[in-house]
């Protein structure tokens, strides 16, 4: 098997997590800044007031229906069981740029570090078992 199809698997799976992930930071901005604004002025807010609230939002759809598309492509070649849990890594980013994007600002508790430390060592596990993960 030439490393042309496991390269494009590789890829498409990376940009699955990567689009996840940016979808749900994106969604957070928005929905938090409508949420500020509140149920009750969005009614009568003008869109300069939620205008980037709304752009966010639907930024971070686009990001995630695209993350499907690519995770359509991955389901294609690979087994679900040594797929699947790659979508752990997405979690991972999730929650190192929630914790450093000054627009959402979570804490970081070591806690939550280890847990997602965790995350990482499941993955790492999970793909390298013995099992046949090449791409159809």
């Amino acid at each position: 098997m030439s490393a042309r199809p496991r390269s494009f698997g590789l890829a498409a799976l990376a940009t699955s997590i990567v689009l996840s992930a940016a979808g749900q930071l994106a969604m957070k901005v928005g929905m938090g800044d409508l949420h500020r604004i509140g149920i009750g002025e969005l009614a009568n807010a003008d869109w300069a007031a939620i205008g980037p609230a709304v752009s966010w939002t639907m930024l971070g759809v686009a990001s995630y229906g695209a993350s499907m598309i690519a995770w359509l492509l991955v389901l294609a070649r690979y087994p679900l069981s040594y797929a699947y849990p790659f979508l752990g890594m997405s979690y991972v980013l999730v929650y190192a740029a929630a914790t450093q994007w000054s627009a959402l600002a979570e804490p970081s508790t070591p806690l939550r570090a280890f847990g997602t430390l965790l995350v990482v060592a499941g993955v790492v596990l999970v793909s390298s078992t013995g099992e046949d993960r090449t791409p159809a």
